[in-house]
């Protein structure tokens, strides 16, 4: 696991809050103090809640839970959409459809018919309909493929979601809130702590905060790829244990093989 330091913080601008207007109460005991007008974290402080979000992440994750990573802020983007690829859990980093969690049964139908058209097209289905028809069907694919594509595989509600910036994404916080989903997020000086479990107090403005964030979760969650390979190599193992177990002769005693050397001779 990777040690946060506050230079590594500080060099990644972990410690740049909002002007000096833009603040919630809330977040007093996280802030270090006001230079030109803009409010300084206490690094201390991130340290400790990254470290602490971090490895509750990765109790869910090591018990087989699944995370959704909500990151449509553009400066977040990529970091949390490579984060989620890499450790095997859900992302969404262009839109956040409204009721993907509260009305997540009419959600898995249009993911549903999503796989289906993407699968028509893919195949040539959709070849047999007329010009405006096939564009009418591609056009709605182009939507659904914005909108769905990275959640085709969440079959079922996630057991905890993070949040890049809980401003942009007040709403998916919200909907976890109601369904009682375990929720983190990251938060500036104007966070409202009652909307999530746990939280990060960094910066949300810059592309270096996020992608520090993002590398140190990595490191604690692991790269599923790895963890698929070490999983399927424990039950190889196990396999061949257990056929050589079974292919093992009895061993038999000395005494008894004595006795029946004896009888045969008698014989």
């Amino acid at each position: 696991m990777t040690k946060v330091t506050l230079n590594e913080m500080f060099d990644n601008l972990l410690h740049i809050w909002n002007k000096r207007g833009f603040w919630n109460s809330q977040m007093r005991p996280f802030i270090y103090g006001v230079v030109n007008g803009v409010h300084v974290i206490n690094l201390i402080e991130t340290e400790k809640k990254l470290q602490e979000v971090a490895l509750q992440l990765k109790e869910l994750s090591d018990s087989g839970k699944k995370i959704l990573f909500v990151a449509t802020k553009i400066q977040s983007r990529e970091a949390f959409k490579n984060l989620a690829e890499a450790t095997g859990h859900y992302y969404v980093s262009e839109k956040w459809v409204p009721g993907l969690l509260t009305n997540f049964r009419t959600i898995k139908r249009r993911i549903a018919s999503y796989i289906q058209l993407s699968d028509d097209n893919n195949n040539g289905n959709l070849d047999v309909l007329t010009k405006k028809e096939k564009a009418q069907r591609l056009l709605e694919l182009e939507k659904l493929e914005k909108a769905y594509s990275w959640l085709k595989d969440m079959k079922k509600l996630p057991d905890a979601i993070f949040v890049s910036d809980w401003i942009y994404d007040k709403q998916a916080l919200k909907e976890a809130q109601n369904l009682k989903i375990t929720s983190f997020a990251i938060f500036n000086t104007n966070g409202s702590l009652d909307l999530a479990t746990n939280m990060i107090p960094a910066n949300t403005n810059a592309v270096k905060s996020f992608e520090y964030i993002a590398s140190v979760l990595k490191t604690h969650l692991g790269d599923a790829k790895t963890q698929k390979k070490a999983t399927f190599k424990k039950v190889e193992q196990d396999v061949v244990s257990g056929e050589k177990k079974a292919t093992r002769k009895p061993r038999v005693k000395k005494e008894e093989a004595t006795v029946e050397a004896t009888e045969a001779t008698a014989e």
